[in-house]
C-alpha cells in the first residue's frame, strides 16, 4: 500500500514538473487597466507586426445619471469620443515604434492582431454630490471593455475592462460634455500602456 502511494505521489510530481517545463504560462498582467485577462504565452511582437484598431461601439452601453436630453447630447458627442480613442491609441503606439503597421478600421492581414472595444457605461455624474460631499462622489466617468484577437483565427489573446475618470473627472465641476472627450483620450492612452507591456 505504501509503495502504491509512493508511486502515485511520484507520478503527480512528474506531471506537475512536465507542465512547468512545457511553458504553458501566460504573460504577466500589464496592470494598466482594472480588469485584465491575458491568454498570450509569448509577447505580441513574436507573432504579429500589424495592429488593426476597430472603432469603439456604443450600442449596448448603459447610461447612469443621464436623462433623455443628456443622452441625445452624448449621441452627438459619439463620433468625437470614438475618434479620440482610436487616434490617441494610434499616435501613442506610433510614437513608441510599437507595431510595424497600425490601421484604424483596416482590413485583416497576415500577422495582424485586432483591438475590439466598446463603451459599456456613460455616467454623467452629479455636480451636487461633487460640491457638497466630495471625496470622489458624483464623478463623471466612462466604462469600457474589449479584447485583442488574432485576425486569422479569431482567438482571444487578451480581454480587458476599465473605468476612465481622468483627473478632471474627480476634481472639477465641469459637465460630462466637457469631460467625456478628455476621458476618451485617457482611454486611448491607457490602452497604449496595456498593449506596450504585452508587446
Amino acid at each position: 500500500m505504501n509503495r502504491l502511494l509512493s508511486l502515485i505521489c511520484a507520478g503527480f510530481i512528474m506531471l506537475c514538473a512536465a507542465s512547468v517545463i512545457a511553458g504553458d504560462k501566460t504573460l504577466p498582467k500589464p496592470d494598466a487597466l482594472s480588469e485584465e485577462t491575458i491568454y498570450l504565452t509569448e509577447r505580441i511582437s513574436q507573432n504579429y507586426d500589424t495592429l488593426i484598431i476597430k472603432e469603439f461601439t456604443s450600442e449596448e452601453a448603459e447610461y447612469s445619471r443621464v436623462d433623455d436630453e443628456e443622452k441625445a447630447t452624448i449621441a452627438k458627442l459619439m463620433p468625437v469620443l470614438k475618434a479620440n480613442v482610436s487616434k490617441t491609441l494610434e499616435s501613442e503606439l506610433k510614437a513608441k515604434n510599437i507595431f510595424k503597421n497600425i490601421l484604424v478600421n483596416g482590413e485583416k492581414s497576415p500577422k495582424s492582431v485586432v483591438l475590439e472595444g466598446r463603451f459599456s457605461e456613460f455616467n454623467a455624474g452629479s455636480k451636487a454630490l461633487k460640491f457638497f460631499v466630495g471625496f470622489g462622489s458624483g464623478k463623471v466617468y466612462i466604462k469600457f471593455k474589449g479584447r485583442l484577437v488574432d485576425a486569422d483565427t479569431g482567438k482571444e489573446l487578451a480581454v480587458f475592462e476599465d473605468r476612465e475618470t481622468g483627473y478632471r473627472g474627480s476634481m472639477t465641476l465641469e459637465g460630462f460634455e466637457a469631460l467625456f472627450p478628455h476621458q476618451a483620450i485617457g482611454i486611448g492612452q491607457n490602452l497604449a500602456k496595456f498593449i506596450e507591456k504585452l508587446y
